[in-house]
C-alpha cells in the first residue's frame, strides 16, 4: 500500500487525483476505486496502483489514521 494526499476531488464528476506523499507524482481515481466515504482534498489515504492501458491509476483508496 502507498500513502498518498488528495489533491482535489470531484463527487459530481465522480473522479479525483492524488499524489504520492514527498513526492510530484500523481495518480488519477474514479468513485469506484474509494473504499471510504467523505473524502475530500487534503486527506492522507492509503491506496494500491493498477497499470491500465492508459497508465497507472489509484486502487483502493481509503482514508489513512495518519494525522
Amino acid at each position: 500500500m502507498h500513502t498518498g494526499i488528495i489533491v482535489f476531488y470531484l463527487p459530481e464528476k465522480g473522479y479525483g487525483y492524488l499524489r504520492l506523499l514527498n513526492t510530484r507524482e500523481e495518480f488519477h481515481f474514479r468513485e469506484k476505486n474509494l473504499l471510504s466515504a467523505g473524502i475530500k482534498a487534503g486527506d492522507i489515504v492509503r491506496f494500491e496502483m493498477k497499470e491500465s492501458r492508459q497508465g497507472y491509476f489509484a486502487d483502493k483508496v481509503e482514508r489513512s489514521n495518519l494525522a
